[in-house]
């Protein structure tokens, strides 16, 4: 890597023992403290490990990264925005689940086109908290017989949106998770994003999400092995698995070749999850039955993360055989 990628490593470093002592009792609070925190920093993985290790809630460390991968994903949207990705319905959150309807509607004084969007969302990560929701919803059928998908960005105050909560899910339960329910919602044409919902936005979001949580945790972790002295190697392993999300986080998130990388860096994470038990069992408290409480949002999706690393490996196989 070259001077300026360590740059997040450095930062790490010099921080390590000067700023382990701040708390954020509440979102609120450190939202503003990770956007004055992560303003400096251009790649959005950066801002999800410094997130990460400003707090000393593994919930909002889960929200750095969430949010900055909502920012790799669209980079134009705004950078302090809260903003969440709205796919998953009744059933699932495949392309074929997706039942929510846009439907053109007319025209407005301006001759812009305008949609109408109804259905409903669930498992909404920080939809309370949200400045926009990023939606997808269909546009009918295409004639191959499969869903027509198209993605929209709508500001969280838009009339005919209700957010209804969640309050029966037990992971990181300092954030929202809330159903949305879309009923006769404007859409303007300058609302709706470029592309096919499912093949630019839903297909690489799994991916990049991946990589930007699992920086948010890891920054979480190198703070409270500053913070817990934890010890030297213990500190060098986080920043060695840190190096390799960010490395990831900056290549493609359709690439073969990146899906088998992050399979062996995933692994290794976990791997070092295991070792960390003992030294949470040391730090004991409110702080141990947390991480033992959210730890397990890194086996999340772990089915679909094994499909995509199995379709990476037969993209070579087949190369191979035909070469």
């Amino acid at each position: 890597m070259n001077k300026m990628n360590m740059r997040i490593i450095d930062w790490l470093l010099s921080e390590s023992r000067s700023s382990v002592t701040e708390a954020y009792p509440e979102f609120d609070s450190f939202r503003q403290a990770f956007h004055r925190e992560s303003d400096p920093w251009e790649d959005p993985v950066d801002r999800a490990i410094v997130g990460g290790f400003i707090t000393d809630c593994v919930a909002f460390a889960f929200a750095a990264g969430y949010a900055s991968a909502m920012q790799c994903l669209v980079p134009g949207l705004p950078k302090n925005a809260i903003t969440c990705f709205c796919i998953t319905e009744a059933g699932g959150g495949h392309p074929r689940a997706v039942k929510s309807q846009l439907v053109f509607s007319g025209n407005n004084a301006d001759q812009k086109k305008i949609f109408t969007l109804n259905g409903k969302k669930k498992f909404i990560t920080c939809a309370k908290e949200a400045d926009f929701f990023l939606v997808a919803a269909s546009e009918g059928t295409r004639d191959d017989g499969k869903n027509s998908i198209r993605m929209m960005k709508i500001d969280s105050k838009t009339p005919g949106i209700r957010v209804v909560p969640m309050n029966d899910l037990s992971l990181v339960p300092e954030i929202s998770h809330c159903e949305l329910i879309f009923t006769d919602v404007t859409i303007s044409e300058a609302d709706l994003l470029p592309g096919d919902g499912y093949i630019d936005y839903i297909r690489p979001f799994r991916t990049i999400e991946d990589l930007h949580i699992s920086a948010g945790i890891l920054g979480y972790l190198f703070r409270n092995a500053c913070k817990y002295d934890w010890g030297r190697d213990i500190q060098e392993r986080i920043l060695g698995h840190v190096v390799s999300v960010r490395t990831l986080a900056l290549s493609s998130p359709t690439a073969s070749e990146v899906h088998i990388v992050i399979g062996g860096v995933l692994k290794q994470i976990k791997e070092l999850f295991k070792v960390l038990e003992s030294f949470w069992e040391q730090v004991g408290g409110e702080a141990q039955k947390a991480w033992d409480r959210d730890k397990i949002l890194m086996d999340i999706a772990d089915k679909a993360r094994t499909r995509r690393l199995q379709a990476a490996w037969e993209f070579y196989e087949a190369m191979n055989i035909a070469s």
